[in-house]
């Protein structure tokens, strides 16, 4: 059973008077599929699940286009799903992901280096004496 919406919710998200018994079926999917995405599901995603649940109210068959004569019209895939904008809507209304944030580049910068000429070893320091006879004692 739905917690978050209910057949009189859809009805007036939709304007019109639907199956009562159908509609609560396709909330209850819906609110299913929403909340393997995010749980517990927050109240807020309301509007998430009755574009959802109206989606997939008026073409149970899923039937996308149909034609006769020289008629023709054409609809959405029905059936149930959400939509990858509404998957992201609906983590977002969670709390889950998003925000700013920052990424370290080069998170090992700096932190081995050793400057040459602040701790040059034996072996340097022989080798700048011989590439800079004038500058080092």
């Amino acid at each position: 059973m739905s917690t978050i919406t209910t057949v009189a919710d859809l009805q007036t998200f939709m304007g019109v008077t639907v199956d009562e018994t159908r509609a609560q079926q396709l909330l209850d999917i819906v609110e299913a599929d929403a909340g393997s995405i995010v749980s517990p599901l927050p109240a807020s995603a309301m509007g998430v699940i009755l574009t959802a649940a109206a989606r997939a109210l008026p073409n149970p068959s899923g039937t996308t286009s149909m034609s006769t004569g020289g008629a023709s019209a054409s609809w959405t895939p029905g059936g149930v799903y959400l939509t990858r904008a509404e998957r992201m809507t609906l983590r977002r209304l969670a709390g889950i992901g998003g925000g700013a944030f920052t990424v370290n580049v080069a998170p090992n910068a700096g932190q081995d280096y050793i400057d040459p000429l602040q701790t040059p070893t034996l072996e340097d320091q022989e080798q700048l004496i011989n590439d800079f006879p004038d500058i080092l004692p």
